[in-house]
């Protein structure tokens, strides 16, 4: 079988792992992958992707990004969405540890802002708000310079669990932290507030809105 793998693709490669990963045979997937990079196979990014999956399956994330991270940095591969959805989806507490080691100088992990607003908005929207908070004070405590979009979701996650005076506080912070709010920060505060009967909080945002030129 290896043979025959060694002659085709990695894109045929990857099939084949995923197909181990859908039948839910992790360890024999990344068992596959070492044995086919012994071939000379060069993985992919989605190659990585798989057995992150698997890794996260299998409850061993932390021990599988150990011993990806050299492939990653290697290859400079930049983590996708799909990366940081099979992540988000996966051991929460793994997810947690990983998160602590970004900008590590040990770890060698850093992502860039867009990465990280991915990450964010998939934590926001997959109803884990807890875990987003405590990585954007991450971001903060290290120095990122997040922008209007990191901001934005974190408000909008806020917003969705009824947060609304965390949400404002958030605001605050945004514009104390110097970074402009836009259009779309403003409208996602005013309809929570609207739908919440904060009707002197909205208008007074839509009335500010106004005043930038932002409507």
């Amino acid at each position: 079988m290896l043979c025959l793998i060694h002659t085709t693709p990695i894109v045929e490669s990857n099939k084949i792992l995923d197909s181990f990963a859908k039948m839910m045979q992790y360890p024999t997937a990344v068992s596959l992958s070492h044995r086919l990079e012994l071939k000379g196979i060069v993985p992919s990014l989605v190659t990585l992707n798989i057995l992150i999956n698997c890794f996260c399956r299998m409850g061993q994330i932390t021990f599988g990004f150990s011993v990806l991270r050299p492939k990653i940095l290697k290859r400079s591969y930049e983590p996708d969405t799909i990366t940081l959805n099979t992540l988000i989806k996966g051991d929460t507490r793994a997810l947690v540890q990983l998160l602590g080691k970004i900008d590590d100088s040990n770890a060698g992990i850093r992502l860039d802002v867009y990465t990280l607003n991915i990450l964010l908005d998939g934590l926001c929207k997959g109803k884990r708000l807890k875990i987003a908070q405590g990585v954007f004070q991450d971001l903060l405590v290290k120095g990122y310079c997040i922008n209007v979009y990191t901001y934005t979701i974190m408000i909008n996650g806020l917003c969705k669990q009824d947060l609304l005076d965390e949400a404002l506080a958030m605001l605050s912070k945004m514009e104390g932290n110097g970074c402009i709010p836009n259009a779309f920060t403003f409208e996602i505060l005013i309809c929570a507030l609207f739908e919440k009967d904060g009707n002197d909080k909205a208008e007074k945002l839509l009335r500010e809105m106004i005043a930038r030129g932002l409507l």
